[in-house]
């Protein structure tokens, strides 16, 4: 392994000194690695197999596989690496602290075909959570299908600017698992990221980022592509919820967290065995915050859309699908919601739990939040001073 990496270095660099400077690796870090008295981190595999546009699996074996990152701009290269390097340094961080609880073991992903493989896999995943108490996935607003994933698998899930405008970017190693959605006004092409991102993490696909630039459901080559992409619709989409919901009439309010109920109400007792008519299809694309093209797709994979259907609803719109005015607003509300920033909840309260606990500083937490450590101080001081004025249970802010 050390002799492929050396090569990398002579082929990509001038000296060795200018490599760790390319890679963002200390040089007496990189000078231990290559004489055998450290090992490198996969991290740092990552970022080497990158910069030799090889892969982490051939740095270590001499297989040849695809590249550890796709393809991308120089620059957007370099800030993937930089946004993954600062989760790296909390999972570290908390590692070193004793505070980074373990990680529950995954499953070996289901065998088989990508795309039978990859609802099988949704399927798995969708027992875990109603197993915790989450009854209805479909009909869960984004922020709240976030929260109820990082409860259920322990994945970290935060909505950000991803480089490039990228879909979503995963990563998994021994101390976290990471989902990076792309803050956007297509909330339903975020929503299809996050699932998509969440089945190569479940499947162990992510343990080098995976950055996933313009999601195509349906016109993927890559085999573990294609399994993201059916878990992510089967998980999105599940077919007793698809059933239940269009056996249930959407004529006064809708369930907890849907987003408003649609003017033209689904027949009672309608079975989605039946023709699929227009009223029912609208009424699950509102539902279940999906686009029609995705609705389409997965009603024909069920067997319930013929080809030239499922061509012709899969060109509806959204405005089309939330007609009427509380439609309308759903629909304005879940564009807004699309484009704000989302924090990674767990992670973020284990180093706030670290710092309240008086066993580090707030620098962690800020690195993260990229916040200069002064104004959260400031921001904790001030909360804690409007305690003191107001609240019975003042919280501890400082050690």
């Amino acid at each position: 392994m050390i002799d492929r990496v050396r090569s990398v270095i002579t082929r990509v660099s001038s000296s060795q000194a200018a490599f760790s400077e390319l890679v963002g690796i200390s040089a007496d870090k990189l000078s231990k690695s290559l004489n055998a008295v450290r090992r490198f981190t996969s991290l740092e595999l990552a970022l080497i197999a990158d910069a030799g546009d090889v892969s982490v699996d051939w740095l270590l074996t001499g297989r040849t596989r695809e590249p550890a990152l796709p393809a991308v701009e120089p620059s957007a290269g370099d800030e993937i690496r930089t946004l993954v390097d600062r989760y790296a340094a909390a999972y570290e961080r908390l590692r070193l602290l004793g505070r980074r609880p373990p990680l529950p073991r995954l499953p070996a992903p289901p065998a088989g075909p990508p795309v039978a493989a990859g609802r099988a896999l949704a399927e798995r995943a969708l027992a875990t959570l109603r197993a915790g108490g989450v009854p209805r996935l479909g009909a869960l607003l984004t922020a709240d299908l976030a929260a109820a994933v990082e409860q259920a698998f322990a994945v970290d899930v935060a909505f950000t600017a991803l480089p490039g405008g990228a879909d979503a970017l995963a990563w998994q190693s021994a101390h976290g698992r990471l989902v990076l959605a792309n803050v956007t006004s297509q909330f339903t092409r975020q929503r299809f990221a996050l699932a998509h991102a969440l089945g190569h993490v479940l499947a162990g696909d992510a343990e080098q980022p995976l950055l996933d630039q313009h999601l195509a459901p349906g016109r993927q080559r890559a085999g573990l592509e294609q399994r993201a992409d059916a878990f992510a619709a089967a998980f999105l989409m599940p077919a007793d919820e698809l059933q239940a919901a269009a056996a249930t009439p959407v004529t006064g309010p809708m369930p907890p967290g849907a987003p408003g109920p649609v003017t033209d109400p689904v027949p009672a007792g309608l079975r989605l065995s039946a023709p699929v008519t227009d009223a029912v299809f609208a009424a699950l694309v509102a539902l279940f915050g999906v686009s029609a093209g995705a609705m389409a797709a997965r009603l024909r994979g069920l067997g319930l859309l013929d080809a030239a259907r499922q061509a012709e609803l899969g060109l509806w719109t959204a405005a089309r699908c939330q007609h009427g005015p509380v439609g309308r607003a759903a629909l304005l509300a879940r564009l807004g919601a699309a484009q704000a920033p989302r924090l990674p909840a767990r992670l973020v309260g284990e180093l706030f739990g670290a710092y309240a606990d008086g066993v580090t500083t707030l620098l962690p937490l800020a690195d993260l939040l990229q916040t200069p450590v002064d104004d959260l101080f400031a921001a904790l001081v001030a909360e804690q001073s409007a305690g003191r004025r107001g609240y019975a249970d003042e919280l501890a802010f400082l050690p």
